[in-house]
């Protein structure tokens, strides 16, 4: 693997980390404000076939684009750059889970 190739993964794996901690915090946040139903919520939007048809939309463009590019890792770091990023953002999950757990005590 390259250089380039490995700071590619490195920028994929940031992301993914940063929107798995994001997910964690959200759910602590639910819970411990005792939001009702939120998972059954969760649930109809997981099963609501018109917000993953837009979801697959705008990846299934990406995946066509990494298909017809000579060199997909750019198509994929230009979408990453899009994302949060955990250089400026990860730490808010951090900071939320800290506040929630303060807050329980």
């Amino acid at each position: 693997m390259t250089k380039d190739e490995k700071k590619r993964l490195s920028a994929v794996l940031r992301a993914t980390e940063y929107l798995f901690l994001e997910n964690i915090a959200l759910k602590l946040v639910l819970e411990h404000r005792e939001v009702a139903n939120w998972q059954k919520l969760l649930d109809h939007l997981l099963s609501d076939k018109e917000m993953l048809a837009g979801v697959r939309l705008k990846f299934s463009d990406l995946y066509r684009e990494i298909e017809k590019s000579a060199d997909p890792s750019s198509i994929l770091e230009s979408f990453i750059g899009g994302a949060p990023g955990v250089e400026k953002d990860a730490l808010v999950p951090m900071r939320v889970m800290s506040i929630v757990r303060q807050q329980a005590d």
